[in-house]
């Protein structure tokens, strides 16, 4: 199915801007003054932070619901498993390219994180993606905080000296919905 329809259209956007901490949970991210505990409390020399934007697209989306409705879930399922699987693909290329830029700078990265993780509240989507500059990745956010099309993510990556990094490992067991996910 996938070869033969065009579900896929792989898009990252990302921008690196001048952070710091700020007190208080707070750190200044460019023109923006985000609540991200869990950044603002991190060791090391945070100089800056790059906010990336990654999606599928909405074909799969689209084709994923019109399974459901003719009743073929299991395939619907299945298209969405690789889905999620090609979306965490694509956001490591998005950190890929973040690293290179980082290095080149002199900086290292730190840690990586969503939001709606552990320390970083959900309801900053929308500046994520403002941070981002994700106009021409055309992901949107619902007024729940969800992101649409649903196969997208946001995030942001610690950059600068001394920084610790968090591994895929720690950022599953921190999530709320680890014990139950079939990606992991």
């Amino acid at each position: 199915m996938l070869a033969r329809e065009p579900l896929i259209a792989p898009a990252f956007i990302y921008r690196i801007h001048p952070a710091r901490i700020a007190g208080g949970g707070m750190i200044e991210v460019g023109q923006a003054t985000l609540h991200a505990p869990i950044i603002a409390g991190e060791p090391g020399d945070l100089l800056a932070i790059a906010a990336a934007a990654c999606t599928l697209g909405a074909a799969l989306q689209e084709r994923i619901s019109r399974l459901f409705a003719t009743r073929r879930r299991s395939l619907a399922l299945a298209l969405d498993t690789i889905g999620s699987e090609l979306l965490f693909r694509l956001t490591d290329r998005s950190v890929a390219a973040i690293r290179r830029d980082a290095r080149r700078k002199g900086m290292d990265m730190g840690m990586e994180i969503s939001p709606g993780d552990p320390g970083l509240p959900l309801d900053l989507q929308t500046a994520v993606l403002a941070l981002a500059g994700s106009c021409p990745t055309h992901i949107a956010v619902t007024c729940a905080g969800m992101l649409a099309p649903v196969q997208s993510l946001s995030l942001l990556v610690t950059l600068g000296q001394n920084l610790r990094r968090r591994s895929a490992a720690a950022r599953c067991k921190a999530c709320p919905s680890g014990d139950r996910c079939t990606v992991n």
